[in-house]
Order: structure tokens, then C-alpha cells, then sequence
């Protein structure tokens, strides 16, 4: 009686055949019960109730071990009563892999008595440690795919199980109960994945809609009321292309074009889609068609995500790689037409002290240095504009600068343009060229006139600010405005200085506020000139930052902040010519000849003796065999063969105490302060006039005497 009976084990009689015929009429029973409609727990525990009807036993456990043996889900039914809880017993994952094994392979068991059996025999050791006296025990399975098992058995006494009712259960009851398990499996799987995706578009910050062939929406996310103000429910039904701007309408056509006839696995598209307040919203559409099982294009599957920050990188990102690339061509320019330059002026300058006496020709050079002077301050413009003109910082008052330009532009303004002025006692000073900061007020200033041909009112303001910045350089300007800021400027750091230049005039359209730091670009006429593009250059070589404020019809308003210097205290430059004759030699490098030529005559005319050089390399031989009886070395920065600070360098190596003048058109490797501060006792930037030459070299040589050079190293 306690011997594995496998199925089917012999031929059924008369009597077993009409105990097989009463089993067979529980299983319709079985069946209404799965077909109630019943949560999973219920439906198992009613058919665990219905098969100790059928048995006529006292415990009846289901075991699934679908995901994980070691963690199998478990329902039971018993007779009316207290009865031992099996839970444990088959919750031991080791015992309970066993006993599917020997199911998978044998098929079911009926155990008349498990005393019976030896103790290693996983079903006697799965009920060890409980009154489990007779068990049949059934795999359930879909397919050829474990899922767990049906155990009926007895407490504390022995049962002769009978072969119909083993039968049913096993051909019928065992695999309802499979079929059970599998669909809730199947229907767990599938409601985990509904929820995973249904997170997914709930959450994700991205429109994900699905179309029908002809583009009306079969379902909207709900990022729909995020990124375009509308509920997902008003989306359904209508077509795409009616939230379209209408010049991107033709694209989104061509989009479907390509996705009906399959040229493409997956569309992008920028365009713009209308919000529901009307405005319209940068957008980029991944679209992806969904075909069913005959290859046909059923739905469309749309993601939009909304680039409009993006977008505004993208633009300033151009806007500086463009006006980086402009500021590049400009510097080279200037440097090129700052060596002529000097030529020019230079010899203007040469001849003037030649033909003092003759006044018709001094009337033609005076023509010629006017010209010269406009180009130069046009080479000045660029550079400014490509950041690596002249610079010469010293503490400056930002009220100075402002009260100095006041007068010249009343004189230019007509009187229907009136002045005010509010400037703040207690602005500290910047450090700033002030040159460069005058050219600043006077282009605001004069742009801000041009805004007003019929008269307006003309304000500056200065003020000292302190605390965080009035614009993040993280923070995008706000519509009818552009924010430009140095990259290399901190001015989150107190204090600061801020100048406020605002006219009444006409004011700026978006388009044309986009522009106005482009070179030469102008609303008037084209070649009016540098203007703002070189305040944007000074404003941060300063390490500061511009905004403008502009609206058709209501005015501009420029606002400049500076990080403020500690103190004020200017030093008052001589421009007087040097006084008295000098003496001394001066080694003069440079590749242009006619530079090279204009520079040596400058310097004979102050009574200096000069040497000339063509390279840096020439101009090392020649230090090397004259260092005793040179007194200074003037020397141009970029030179074949060896630049002028590489040849600096080697004429230390020969007398450490060299004395040393850099000069350059431009700062192409925007390390001339650098340069400067290795040793070099000053700079001069071409093109410079013969009294600047002549007071920078007498403030280097001081008062050295004829013949007194750099001491040589024994």
C-alpha cells in the first residue's frame, strides 16, 4: 500500500470504472468555478475545496513554484477543524526541487503510506516533520514547463486512494489548475508590463502619441498638458497637422509621405506646434511606424520632446563660434593694416619734421594723417572687437569717464535731445583702460542719439551694486532682451560698478537685437562701422558683461556692469614729447622693412644710434657681438625664424640684465601681458606715433648717458 503508483497502473474493472464515472462528475463543477470569474486566491482555495469533496480527504495544498522554488507561493483547504500547517514543510526549497524532479519524470504519485517509503525519499522528507500519513501528490505543468504541484493528503491515518479519483485529478483537476496558474501568469506579466509602459508615459517628460495612418491622435500622454497646455483626452481624435505652425506643415506631410511608404524605419522633424494660449513651441518628432501581423502600417508611433532650451544654446553657441570666427579675421586684418599703418603715419611724421617750412606740403600730410588716423582707429575698433587691442588698465572712475564725454556729446546732439544724468556718489572704481571705457560711453551714447533723429531724452546712470548678479550667466534673457557676458568674468563677487545707458528712440525688433554685436552691421547703411561690436569686445577684455533691453517703439536700454577695483587713484599720463636730446644704441627687430626703416629714423631723430635687425634670430647674432654698447632692445612679437619673446629669452642667456621693448599690431596668442611680465620693461602697440616712442624709451633708459649699455656678465 505505501508504493509509488505511477499512472496509468493496470486495467480498470466494472466497480473502478464507475467510481472513475462519479469522480468525473466533480469536474463540471471544477469548471463553473473557474468560470466565475473569481480572484486567483479564491478560485484556488474553492477548487481545493471541491477536490477534498472529490477525495474525500482532509488537507488539499496547492504549490507554485513558477519564479522561484526556494520562494513558492502556497493555498490550502481542509477539512472543518485543526489541522497541521504544512507552510513550512513546503516552503524548504531543496526538498520541494526534489520532489518536482521525481513529478517531472515519474508523473504522479498516490502514497497509501509514507512510513512505508525510505526516509530519503523526498516526499517522506518533505512531511517529516509533519502527521502526513497518505498523499497523492500531481505535477502541474504547461507544456513541458515546471509549475508547481497538487497535494491531497491524509492526517494520522492510512488511505487506499482510488485509481478513478487519481485519474481525474490527474487528467483533468491537475490540468485546469495548470492552465489556472499559467494565465495569471500571463495576466501578471502583462499588467506588469502595462504598468511599467504606463509609467513610463505618465512620467516621461517627453509627448508620446500614437496616430492613425491619417494622423488623428489614437492616444496623447500626458505630458501633452505640460509641453502644450491641453488635457490628453482633447487630443484625441484630432489631426496632427492642425497643431502645426503653417510654414512646417509641408515637411510634417513629406514625414508621413516617408513613413507610408516605408523609406525610412524612423522620421525626425523640427518643427513648431501651437500651445493651446496660442503661442508656439519649438519641437523635435521621432516618429516610427507600427505595423501589424500582415506587414501593413497599423498606428504611428510619435515621441516629441520640446527643444526650446535647446534651441537657445544651440543659437548662442552659433553666436559665439560666429562672432569668435569674425573676431579672428578682424585681429588678423588689424595686424596686417597696423604694420602699414605704421609705415604710413610714420613717415607722415618723418617728413613733417623734414619740411616744416613748406606749407603746401604740410597741407597734404595733414591730409594723409587725418586718413591715417581714421584707419587707425578703425585697426582699434577691430581689435577691441576681436579682444586683443590695446590695453593699458589703470584705476578708473566710472563718473570720469562719463562727465568727460558729456560736453563733447551735447556739442554733436541737436537740442532736442535732452541729457540726464544721475550718477552715484559711491561708485567704486574699475580697472579699465580709459581709452577704451570713454569709447564705450561715447558709442552707447551715440547710437542712443542716432535712436532719436526727432529729439528724446538721453539718461546714463551709474550705481554701485552689491549681492548676487542681475544676470546669472545659467539664466536666459528674457523675451525683447539679449544678455552677453564674459566667459572669463566673475561677477557674482561684491562689489560691483554699473553703467546704464537708455534712450527714448524707436527701438529694436528681436531680429535686428540679434545682430547688433555683429561687425559692420548697421540699420542704415552698410559699412557704417564697428560701434557695438567693439563695446562687446571691450566690455569683456574687462571682464564684464552687456545686456540690452529693446522694444519697437519703446526705447533701448544698455545696462554694463564692471567688477569694481578696491581704490582710486589714477596716475595722469605726460603727453608732452620727450624734452632735450637722448644718446644711447638701440637694437630695433622687425621683419617689415619699411616698419623696421620708420622705427630707426623715429628713434635718430630723438639722437639715439640704432641698430638694425630683419628676425629674431639676426637679432640675437647681433646682441651677442654688440650686448656691451646696446642699451635697450626693441623687438616685434611675431617673427619668422624666432618670435620677439623667444628672442628676449635668448639674450638674457647672454646678459641677464638686457633691457627690453616689445611691440606688436596684435595679441594673436593673447599672451602679451604675460610676455610683458617675464621681463620686458614695456610694451608698445602698433601703430604708435614718434612722441609715444619717444617717451616710452626715455621711461626705460631714464637717464643713462651716451654709450651706457646693460652691464656684460664676465
Amino acid at each position: 500500500m505505501g508504493d509509488t503508483i505511477p499512472f496509468p497502473v493496470k486495467n480498470r474493472g466494472s466497480n473502478d470504472q464507475q467510481a472513475s464515472e462519479v469522480h468525473i462528475l466533480a469536474v463540471p463543477r471544477i469548471a463553473r468555478i473557474c468560470a466565475l470569474g473569481l480572484g486567483l486566491d479564491e478560485l484556488l482555495e474553492e477548487v481545493c475545496r471541491e477536490i477534498l469533496a472529490l477525495c474525500g480527504a482532509e488537507g488539499c495544498y496547492l504549490v507554485s513554484c513558477r519564479e522561484n522554488v526556494a520562494r513558492p507561493e502556497i493555498w490550502r483547504s481542509t477539512l472543518p477543524g485543526e489541522w497541521p500547517e504544512l507552510r513550512d514543510a513546503y516552503g524548504n526549497g531543496g526538498l520541494v526541487r526534489e520532489a518536482m524532479e521525481r513529478l517531472h519524470s515519474e508523473g504522479g504519485q498516490v502514497l497509501d503510506d509514507l512510513e512505508l517509503l525510505p526516509p530519503e525519499h523526498p516526499f517522506r522528507a518533505l512531511h517529516a516533520s509533519s502527521p502526513v500519513r497518505s498523499a497523492m501528490f500531481f505535477p502541474l505543468r504547461f507544456g513541458t514547463r515546471p509549475l508547481g504541484f497538487l497535494s491531497i493528503h491524509m492526517y494520522g491515518v492510512k488511505k487506499s486512494w482510488h485509481e478513478g479519483e487519481a485519474r481525474v485529478i490527474s487528467d483533468v483537476v491537475a490540468p485546469i489548475l495548470s492552465a489556472t496558474l499559467e494565465r495569471r501568469r500571463m495576466v501578471e506579466q502583462l499588467r506588469d508590463s502595462e504598468s511599467r509602459y504606463r509609467f513610463l508615459a505618465d512620467h516621461s517628460l517627453d509627448f508620446i502619441s500614437l496616430h492613425d495612418p491619417d494622423g488623428k491622435y489614437l492616444y496623447a500622454s500626458p505630458a501633452t498638458g505640460r509641453m502644450l497646455g491641453y488635457r490628453p483626452e482633447e487630443m484625441i481624435g484630432a489631426t496632427a497637422a492642425g497643431f502645426l505652425h503653417p510654414e512646417d506643415r509641408e515637411n510634417f506631410l513629406e514625414e508621413n509621405r516617408r513613413i507610408a511608404e516605408k523609406d525610412s524605419p524612423a522620421v525626425t522633424l523640427h518643427c513648431r506646434l501651437r500651445r493651446k494660449d496660442g503661442s508656439y513651441l519649438e519641437v523635435e518628432t521621432v516618429s516610427s511606424p507600427v505595423h501589424d501581423e500582415r506587414g501593413e502600417i497599423r498606428m504611428v508611433l510619435r515621441i516629441t520632446r520640446d527643444i526650446t532650451e535647446r534651441k537657445k544654446i544651440e543659437n548662442r553657441l552659433f553666436e559665439n563660434q560666429k562672432l569668435e570666427t569674425l573676431g579672428m579675421l578682424a585681429g588678423g586684418v588689424a595686424h596686417e593694416f597696423n604694420n602699414l599703418l605704421l609705415g604710413i603715419t610714420g613717415s607722415v611724421e618723418m617728413l613733417r619734421l623734414l619740411m616744416s617750412g613748406n606749407s603746401d606740403a604740410c597741407k597734404y600730410l595733414d591730409m594723409i594723417e587725418r586718413s591715417g588716423g581714421r584707419a587707425v582707429e578703425l585697426t582699434s575698433q577691430l581689435l577691441a572687437y576681436a579682444r586683443k587691442g590695446k590695453y593699458s588698465p589703470r584705476l578708473v572712475s566710472l563718473n570720469w569717464a562719463v562727465l568727460d564725454d558729456v560736453p563733447i556729446l551735447k556739442a554733436a546732439f541737436p537740442a532736442s535731445v535732452e541729457f540726464r544724468l544721475d550718477l552715484a556718489e559711491d561708485t567704486p572704481p574699475v580697472l579699465a583702460d580709459a581709452a577704451q571705457l570713454k569709447q564705450v560711453v561715447m558709442s552707447l551714447c551715440l547710437n542712443a542719439g542716432e535712436a532719436m533723429p526727432e529729439g528724446g531724452v538721453l539718461s546714463i546712470r551709474t550705481r554701485r551694486e552689491d549681492g548676487l548678479s542681475v544676470h546669472p550667466a545659467d539664466e536666459p534673457g528674457a523675451k525683447g532682451e539679449m544678455i552677453i557676458q564674459s566667459a572669463t568674468g566673475d561677477l557674482s563677487q561684491s562689489p560691483r560698478v554699473v553703467l546704464e545707458i537708455s534712450d527714448t528712440g524707436c527701438g529694436m525688433d528681436e531680429k535686428t537685437l540679434s545682430r547688433i554685436f555683429e561687425p559692420f552691421f548697421s540699420t542704415k547703411f552698410i559699412g557704417r562701422g564697428m560701434g557695438l561690436a567693439a563695446v562687446r569686445g571691450i566690455v569683456e577684455i574687462h571682464d564684464g558683461e552687456i545686456s540690452v533691453r529693446s522694444k519697437p517703439g519703446a526705447g533701448t536700454t544698455f545696462t554694463i556692469v564692471f567688477p569694481a577695483a578696491p581704490d582710486l587713484s589714477e596716475d595722469i599720463e605726460d603727453l608732452e614729447d620727450p624734452q632735450g636730446d637722448s644718446a644711447g644704441t638701440i637694437l630695433v627687430a622687425d621683419d617689415e622693412d619699411d616698419v623696421r626703416e620708420v622705427v630707426a629714423a623715429m628713434l635718430r631723430s630723438f639722437g639715439y644710434r640704432v641698430i638694425e635687425a630683419r628676425n629674431g634670430v639676426e637679432a640675437v647674432e647681433m646682441f651677442r657681438e654688440r650686448h656691451r654698447e646696446i642699451a635697450l632692445v626693441m623687438l616685434d612679437l611675431m617673427m619668422p625664424w624666432m618670435t620677439g619673446d623667444r628672442a628676449f629669452a635668448e639674450m638674457k642667456r647672454i646678459c641677464p640684465w638686457v633691457r627690453a621693448l616689445l611691440a606688436s599690431g596684435y595679441d594673436e596668442s593673447e599672451r602679451i601681458r604675460e610676455i610683458v611680465a617675464e621681463g620686458f620693461q614695456g610694451f608698445l602697440q602698433k601703430p604708435f606715433r614718434r612722441a609715444e616712442l619717444g617717451r616710452k624709451v626715455e621711461e626705460i633708459l631714464g637717464g643713462r648717458g651716451r654709450g651706457e649699455a646693460s652691464p656684460a656678465r664676465d
